[in-house]
C-alpha cells in the first residue's frame, strides 16, 4: 500500500461523522482519526509530536474536494 492510502481511506470512510466539524483539521494516523483542530498548524504540530517521523495526514474536512488550481496548457508536438 503506498504511503498515506490508509490515511486517506480512513478519512474518506469516517467523513460522515466528521462533517459536523466542518472547516477543522483532523489528524489522522492508520484507521484512527487522533483528534481535530482548529488550525493545520496544531494539527502538524501534535502529529509531529506524537509520531515523530512517522506518516501521518492532515487533512480539513469538507464534504467535497476543492481543486486549488488546475491548468492544462497543452501545445501540440512539433516534428
Amino acid at each position: 500500500m503506498a504511503a498515506l492510502e490508509r490515511e486517506v481511506a480512513a478519512y474518506n470512510r469516517l467523513l460522515p461523522t466528521l462533517l459536523p466539524q466542518l472547516g477543522k483539521y483532523a489528524l489522522i494516523k492508520n484507521d484512527d482519526v487522533v483528534d481535530t483542530f482548529d488550525s493545520y498548524q496544531d494539527a502538524v504540530k501534535r502529529g509531529y509530536a506524537d509520531f515523530k517521523l512517522e506518516p501521518f495526514l492532515v487533512k480539513q474536512i469538507a464534504p467535497a474536494e476543492q481543486v486549488a488550481f488546475f491548468t492544462r496548457d497543452l501545445v501540440p508536438c512539433q516534428a
